[in-house]
């Protein structure tokens, strides 16, 4: 579904140029969720803004399927944005507070969905049930709801525009501790249950483990390990990714790091 070859981003000019984005190769298959880790400043937010058209890339090509969306001529915005769609990582500065949630997602409905205003009230009620949210909560203002039924309905804005590959960013890191379960099981449901491509991007190693089937990781703008997340995860073979599994709390269970372990 996502396939990067050779992406570079590179921020100002001449002398002061800084590549944030080295050579990176990535690949997301059809259906699978593939985690991108790495420590803040990594490059992995930038990687993110690129595949969605938020930052220009300084050579490289990104295809979500056969499209090189890269290639100006052709692809539109609107028709990159009905390929991609990103979520992402503070719910609240994605959402208009003026509008209602039933508004929100009835923007985009309106945008992308051809769809007529019956319709568009109709797949809002399903949207948000689809993202276990009451379809009362319509007619809500994003600061009357919590941070995550607030991200809850950043996930149902971003379906609404049927997007083939989802880029998600950062989406647990502005929540409780206590809610990033729930969102991370609700886009795990969802992948399984619409067959979403989804990129899902962290500094949390534990997460990615959890929700991921392969992971890359990113160090100084490189992809410096990729492989399936038991791989990653239990049998690391670059220094950096040792590195961030030894930073994460340990709670051993018979002599295995349970917070590594993925559900049955």
């Amino acid at each position: 579904m996502l396939r990067v070859e050779d992406l570079c981003v590179d921020f100002g000019t001449g002398h002061g140029r800084v590549r944030a984005v080295d050579s990176v190769n990535l690949v997301v298959p059809r259906g699978a969720i593939v985690g991108l880790v790495g420590e803040s400043g990594s490059g992995k937010s930038t990687v993110a803004r690129t595949i969605v058209g938020m930052q220009a890339a300084s050579s490289g090509r990104i295809f979500i399927g056969d499209t090189d969306v890269l290639a100006k001529h052709r692809v539109s915005r609107r028709e990159r944005a009905e390929r991609v769609q990103m979520i992402f990582q503070d719910p609240y500065s994605s959402l208009n507070p003026r509008m209602r949630v039933g508004e929100s997602i009835d923007e985009v409905l309106a945008t992308y969905g051809g769809l007529s205003s019956a319709q568009r009230r109709d797949s809002v009620a399903e949207l948000l049930q689809l993202v276990t949210l009451s379809p009362e909560t319509a007619a809500l203002f994003p600061q009357q709801i919590s941070g995550g039924m607030r991200q809850r309905v950043a996930i149902a804005r971003c379906l609404a525009a049927r997007p083939r590959l989802i880029v998600a960013d950062e989406i647990t890191s502005a929540l409780d501790v206590s809610v990033q379960g729930v969102i991370l099981n609700l886009l795990r449901d969802l992948q399984n249950k619409l067959e979403l491509s989804v990129l899902f991007i962290s500094h949390n190693l534990a997460a990615v483990r959890y929700i991921s089937e392969s992971i890359a990781v990113m160090q100084r703008g490189r992809i410096v390990e990729f492989g399936t997340a038991d791989d990653i995860s239990l049998r690391p073979s670059h220094p950096y990714t040792r590195a961030l599994i030894d930073a994460l709390p340990r709670l051993d269970d018979a002599g295995r790091d349970v917070l590594l372990s993925r559900p049955s």
